[in-house]
């Protein structure tokens, strides 16, 4: 028994001793492992470090004074290349203008001193006609070039032929004359409106009850010239612009010289007959009232004015016919 103790007892140890030996060697192990793992780490960092070295290094491929490179000594073009960021916006902006320019939106100039076969092909590739009448002028808005204006517009499309400007370049000149033209006409048309009822309530003012016979006597005075003279006075313009007969002077003129051919021309209108006799007439019927009825007379106020107006034209004509 002491024996199989002994032998039981070495075998616990034997055994413990193994197991012991066993937990050493697994701590061995895991020690070994934990180091190959931190040196891989320490690998595997120092891989990305050199990776992103490389990627640093693959995207400085331009220098940092590409720019002074480019422009050289130039400062002007050294501040223009420096609108762009990278060498690249410089490329993007170049491709730009390439594409504009084999898309036809960019025109070549004419060479100086051109030749006449070589102006003639530039003009064909650029649209503009061979000759000045071959301008394209369907106006819009309806507007159609009177007969008057063809030889302005002709001579202005010489020019322009003369000038290189294309079709639409040409058709927006003229366009543009006939709308400033509509508008000033507009305009000038609503100013003589204003400028006649100012200068017609002027005279109406002034001129009372005899305003409607002074403006008789203005037409009387027209009457006496050709048709077309008289068209012409009634569209003439004062140097500031102002229709002749929208200025009350020009109208108080024309009664004066009425007043001059036939002194009672406010009384007794031209076209009626002996104008003395007519006078004579009427101061004799107002002399009768006097005469009859006195009162009557003396509230009359309109009736007096006459009276007086009547003796002034026979004075007038009295005189005219003693000289």
């Amino acid at each position: 028994m002491k024996v199989n103790n002994w032998y039981l007892q070495a075998e616990e140890g034997d055994a413990g001793a193994s197991s012991g030996g066993s937990v050493a060697a697994a701590a061995d192990t895991s020690t070994t492992d934990t180091a190959s793992i931190d040196t891989k780490a320490a690998s595997t960092t120092t891989d990305v470090k050199q990776t992103e070295t490389k990627t640093a290094e693959t995207k400085q491929i331009w220098p940092d004074d590409w720019r002074k490179q480019i422009a050289g000594e130039d400062e002007k073009e050294l501040k223009l290349i420096g609108r762009y960021a990278t060498p690249a916006d410089v490329w993007k902006k170049a491709r730009a203008l390439e594409q504009r320019m084999s898309s036809g939106e960019l025109k070549t100039s004419l060479p100086k001193d051109a030749k006449p076969e070589e102006i003639a092909q530039w003009r064909k590739d650029n649209g503009i006609p061979e000759t000045p009448d071959k301008y394209d002028l369907k106006l819009d808005n309806n507007i159609v070039i009177g007969e008057e204006d063809k030889p302005f517009v002709d001579e202005f499309l010489k020019n322009a032929h003369n000038s290189n400007m294309t079709p639409s370049q040409a058709k927006a000149a003229v366009q543009s004359y006939y709308e400033v033209q509509a508008k000033q006409a507009e305009a000038r048309a609503a100013k003589d409106e204003t400028d006649r009822v100012d200068t017609l309530d002027k005279l109406n003012a002034e001129w009372g009850n005899s305003f409607r016979p002074n403006i008789n006597m203005v037409g009387g005075i027209l009457s006496r010239f050709p048709a077309d003279v008289q068209e012409a006075i009634k569209s003439a313009r004062l140097p500031d612009g102002t229709a002749l007969f929208n200025n009350p002077d020009v109208l108080r003129g024309f009664v004066a010289m009425a007043l001059e051919i036939n002194p009672a021309g406010t009384l007794v209108p031209s076209g009626t007959g002996d104008v003395a006799k007519g006078i004579e007439e009427q101061i004799k019927a107002i002399e009768t009232t006097m005469k009859n009825n006195r009162s009557a007379y003396n509230k009359d106020e309109k009736m007096q004015a006459n009276y007086r107006e009547l003796i002034a034209a026979r004075q007038k004509i009295q005189e005219r016919k003693a000289a």
